[in-house]
């Protein structure tokens, strides 16, 4: 598919000449930008919110959108959110986390459009891509490639 696009498939590869050739990229970028920019600052919150008792955002966020448990609900999205990062950044069980992630990104959808908040073009981007990496996997450069993971399930039979 997206990584023998425009050349032999059956000629032998460089993986890292490989890797702009293919979804790397995308789940790379993508992958730290949400860690960096939502994960990180999320278990933080989180983090303080549960064990120091302090305000945090995304908790009164869901309680205004109507969310059932907030108090619950919001910590185990950031817990979710900082995973996925984790997880497409280092391509480990990345169509797992893409499917985990894909019910979060839709409720911060529709929190997002019911708070009125400028960041619902970041929450439909990130629900793309999520969708993308569902359906192409991980890339050449990944540990899922490593370990042949998300891969044919059985080996091809060679013919005679």
């Amino acid at each position: 598919m997206i990584e023998y696009y425009g050349e032999n498939p059956s000629a032998s590869h460089n993986p890292w000449s490989a890797l702009f050739k293919t979804i790397a990229v995308l789940r790379i970028g993508t992958g730290v930008m949400l860690l960096t920019r939502h994960g990180i600052a999320a278990i933080l919150g989180a983090y303080h919110f549960l064990w120091s008792e302090q305000e945090w955002d995304w908790a009164k966020n869901f309680a205004e959108a109507g969310l059932p448990y907030p108090h619950l609900t919001a910590p185990a999205a950031a817990l979710i959110v900082a995973a996925v990062g984790v997880s497409w950044t280092i391509g480990f069980l990345t169509r797992f986390f893409a499917v985990v992630f894909l019910p979060v990104i839709i409720t911060a959808i529709i929190v997002l459009t019911r708070l009125g908040s400028p960041h619902i073009e970041a929450a439909w981007l990130y629900g793309f891509i999520s969708f993308t990496l569902l359906l192409f996997g991980s890339g050449a450069i990944s540990l899922d490639k490593l370990f042949h993971i998300g891969g044919r399930l059985s080996a091809p039979k060679k013919r005679r």
